[in-house]
């Protein structure tokens, strides 16, 4: 659950940090004193799209961080594992947006994507807002609702691993499906292509090769004059260095047969010769062997030449040649045993299908099994909100199989019992969808891990009588899960365990959001204001006090 937020110059506020208890959070305020900005604070945290309009003005940098308790939400656990996030039972998301539009995002303070901190967001809470009603109305997003309430998760991983591998052959399939004059002109061009690669004769480090040798072979003559130059004054010239070591070596023999200790200038002088005509040996080695013949040069260029031409038609470097060339073997095979290899592949094809049909019936059993209990558990919820005699059913219609199976999915939806039932989209009024909503996340609360659900104005578009069941669904939801809210209306903030009031302030001339959490006196007050209107009268006082009684 959401233990603490923290936002610093999001919109019109400047530094707010709120601590969040279990139970049931309510969120009150004049309208345009920023109540719904902290929801929304909250999705762009769990990775909404972000914008840096959304900085407060004057600003650089906006900053939003929230902690959440998941000693018993497993799914978030594993993710964070598999993301190989260091955790214990608490999480922080942290997320920082620039006025360049740049984001950075953390959890536990290891950087992630937006994608990864999107993903674990929806591990940690579940939103339920007017702005996002739109989503009921989303095929896909119904679907999910089914898939989550049937528990097809692993069974839709096989299916999209099934269905990547049938789309590939069916891919492979039109590849091969060419006309014999078109079969004929790609066979005719590989088998140039190959012959072209073969005839260069390349070798995989051929390249490295041409590049250490070519600045010898262009500086062939250079390097044997200076080489025979080294070589003379080292051996072959009078007085050379090693006719000079060898004169000094007798030298020093004889100063020890004069009684002067030189066993070491001896050792070290014979040495010294020893290492010197070693080096002659290889400058004379280099000067003997050097390859001064033109045509080598010309021949290497050439060469050079030649890997630049076919890296430009056939791959970045000599490796990814040789590894197309490989590939054109293939290809020509396939071309040449085309009749084969069709009916190879139709044989490869029609089995995948049979294994993705078979998960797609599974899969479409389990969303059958369960799609009647949870359509009922949908209408009980939405008459116990004062929709007495509603129709809500789930329709399920055999379609093309894609990556989700074969069922499309969707949510019918009558006010009245006895009229034409149609899609949620094309009747549902906003009062109405309010109640759908949260008639839906009602339903949902016992299949999902999820302990934290946030609603925005769920109350939109609702009367009274209809406000006050929809605050007692919302306090039966809170004994399970973590409720924070926005509301306008008494008889559903009456129900708080938790009240925080937004208002504004104004600070050198400009206004700053603020929140403040209400004590109990001030709770009461607080939905006495709502009743009555800014004049709080004893009438409404006592009202306010006896509906959070209730």
């Amino acid at each position: 659950m959401l233990t603490n937020l923290s936002i610093k110059n999001y919109a019109l506020i400047e530094d707010i940090s709120l601590d969040f208890n279990k139970g049931m959070t309510v969120i009150t305020g004049e309208t345009g004193a920023g109540k719904s900005i902290i929801i929304q604070a909250v999705d762009l945290l769990l990775g909404a799209r972000a914008s840096a309009s959304s900085i407060r003005t004057g600003s650089s940098v906006c900053s939003l961080s929230a902690r959440f308790d998941i000693s018993k939400n497993p799914t978030a656990q594993k993710m964070l594992e598999e993301l190989a996030i260091e955790h214990e039972d608490e999480v922080i998301v942290r997320r920082n947006l620039d006025v360049s539009g740049k984001s950075k995002t953390f959890i536990n303070d290891m950087p992630v994507s937006v994608s990864a901190l999107y993903d674990i967001g929806r591990l940690l809470i579940d939103f339920y807002s007017q702005h996002k009603s739109n989503m009921l109305f989303d095929g896909n997003y119904q679907r999910q609702i089914l898939d989550d309430v049937a528990g097809n998760a692993k069974m839709l991983e096989r299916l999209n691993e099934k269905y990547i591998y049938l789309t590939g052959l069916l891919s492979k399939k039109n590849s091969l499906m060419l006309s014999q004059s078109e079969r004929e002109r790609m066979a005719d061009l590989y088998n140039f292509q190959l012959q072209e690669i073969t005839k260069a004769d390349l070798q995989a480090d051929e390249e490295i090769k041409i590049e250490a040798e070519l600045p010898k072979l262009k500086n062939a003559e250079k390097i044997q004059n200076l080489a025979a130059e080294i070589a003379n004054n080292l051996y072959k010239q009078d007085k050379s260095v090693l006719e000079s070591l060898s004169k000094t070596i007798k030298q020093i023999d004889m100063l020890g047969q004069l009684g002067i200790d030189t066993e070491i200038l001896s050792k070290t002088i014979n040495e010294a010769f020893i290492q010197i005509d070693d080096i002659y040996r290889e400058i004379n080695n280099i000067s003997q062997n050097i390859d001064v013949n033109p045509g080598t040069l010309n021949n290497m260029l050439e060469k050079q030449q030649l890997i630049k031409k076919l890296k430009s038609k056939y791959g970045k470097s000599v490796e990814d040649i040789l590894k197309y060339k490989e590939e054109l073997a293939g290809k020509i095979k396939e071309l040449t045993d085309y009749d084969f290899n069709l009916i190879s592949l139709e044989k490869e094809i029609d089995a995948a299908k049979k294994e993705t049909e078979l998960i797609c019936e599974k899969i479409s059993d389990a969303r059958k099994s369960v799609s009647k209990k949870l359509a009922k558990d949908i209408v009980a919820e939405l008459e116990d909100l004062n929709m007495k005699n509603v129709q809500f059913e789930i329709a399920i219609q055999k379609q093309e199989i894609s990556a989700y199976g074969f069922d499309k999915i969707e949510f019918m939806f009558c006010a009245n019992k006895g009229e034409t039932i149609y899609p949620l989209a094309e009747v549902a009024s906003g009062g109405e969808l309010s109640r759908v909503m949260l008639a839906i996340a009602a339903s949902l609360s016992n299949y999902y891990q999820i302990s934290t659900m946030i609603f925005d104005e769920i109350d939109t578009g609702t009367s009274g009588q209809t406000s006050q069941k929809i605050g007692k669904k919302l306090k039966k939801i809170s004994y399970s899960k973590q409720i924070i809210l926005v509301s306008h209306q008494a008889q559903i903030a009456s129900n708080a365990d938790t009240h925080i009031s937004i208002y504004k302030e104004s600070v050198n001339n400009r206004n700053i959001t603020k929140a403040k959490v209400l004590n109990k006196e001030e709770h009461i007050k607080e939905i006495a204001k709502i009743i009555s209107g800014e004049k709080v009268t004893e009438h409404a006082l006592k009202h306010a006090k006896e509906m959070t009684l209730q």
